[in-house]
């Protein structure tokens, strides 16, 4: 009879863990890897894209803030990720970035002053042609960059697994 067990082990257990299996005869290791917690990389991602939008200067006023957050209610950039009000999601971005964080109410306003789902976004407060097209590309821009560092993460994930892939087979 055999027995399975699956265990998480921290980074810094995982060889002294291993260096003890191997001294017993009767243990075979059938499968190891990384556990990745998918809210990590959101968080990660989130983070490196708003900054990347503030160096940009993407995002140029503070009622900015509100387009990404208007997007990421709607399930455009993942389904988990969602804000009950403005306040849960500057606490959040709080915890990310540091940079200037608009108010509450400057959110709150925007979003009141904003109808329909994305792209079709529309604005009652009757922005240029040029104003609405730049509100809209706001979330645009974020939804890119946050795609491109979460597909940069995964390359450099696999690439790692691949190295000690090719580390065991020596």
């Amino acid at each position: 009879m055999m027995r399975q067990i699956v265990l998480n082990l921290d980074d810094e257990a995982f060889e002294p863990f291993m260096g003890m299996l191997r001294l017993c005869n009767k243990i075979e290791v059938v499968g190891e890897g990384v556990l990745i917690d998918t809210k990590d990389v959101i968080d990660h991602c989130m983070g490196v894209a708003i900054k990347e939008m503030v160096e940009r200067k993407t995002i140029r006023y503070a009622y900015d803030f509100a387009y990404i957050m208007m997007g990421i209610n709607e399930g455009l950039v993942d389904k988990k990720l969602f804000f009950v009000s403005p306040q849960e999601y500057l606490d959040y971005l709080n915890e990310l970035v540091e940079c200037g964080l608009p108010g509450k109410s400057t959110l709150y306003n925007t979003i009141s002053r904003t109808c329909g789902k994305y792209p079709d976004w529309t604005f009652i407060d009757n922005p240029t042609t040029f104003e609405s097209l730049r509100r809209k590309n706001v979330f645009k821009q974020f939804l890119s960059a946050f795609l491109k560092e979460k597909r940069a993460r995964l390359e450099r994930m696999l690439e790692n697994q691949y190295d000690v892939g090719m580390d065991i087979g020596k």
